[in-house]
């Protein structure tokens, strides 16, 4: 199996794997943090400035728009009670030969808005990774499925406590 082909394979689980490996990484700390609200807001936000980017017309369908969780640093498998807020759309109809046209404009605008490239984009053909490294979002852009190669645009917010302050026990 080509290295293309299996990127364009695994572009969803990507996607899911990222945002996972990413709030599992968060260091542990009481401190308060924006709430949930805030964090979906934000992602939306990022994604509605990525999509205005793109050279139109473009057609996003909603592909994920819910929560992951946030494990604790010494047990990745226990859950800590912080979620990551995941804000994902699928660009429906763009044909394959301007894909490389979309790479380039939410490079060019995740860039403008403080994102840097992850050093991870270089494992992979048809995908970037970027984070922001003020506020700990992250954002991608993946080509994804075999047929219709599908370009699919995700923002992912750093670990929250869903109401801001850790709950108390």
């Amino acid at each position: 199996m080509s290295a293309v082909h299996r990127n364009r394979r695994l572009g969803p689980a990507v996607v899911v794997v990222l945002a996972l490996v990413l709030a599992g990484c968060s260091v542990e700390s009481n401190r308060p943090t924006m709430t949930r609200a805030e964090a979906k807001a934000q992602t939306e936000s990022y994604v509605a400035q990525a999509v205005g980017a793109f050279p139109q017309p473009v057609t996003p369908v909603a592909e994920r728009d819910n929560d992951g969780v946030c494990f604790k640093n010494d047990a990745p498998s226990e859950y800590d009670g912080k979620v990551t807020a995941v804000t994902a759309r699928n660009l429906t109809g763009v044909p394959v030969d301007r894909h490389p046209e979309y790479f380039a404009a939410f490079r060019a605008q995740v860039e403008a808005m403080g994102f840097k490239l992850n050093d991870a984009s270089a494992d992979f053909d048809h995908a970037l990774f970027f984070t922001n490294h003020a506020n700990g979002f992250t954002a991608s852009l993946i080509e994804i499925g075999d047929g219709q190669r599908t370009l699919n645009v995700g923002f992912a917010s750093p670990c929250v406590w869903p109401e801001g302050t850790r709950p108390a026990e």
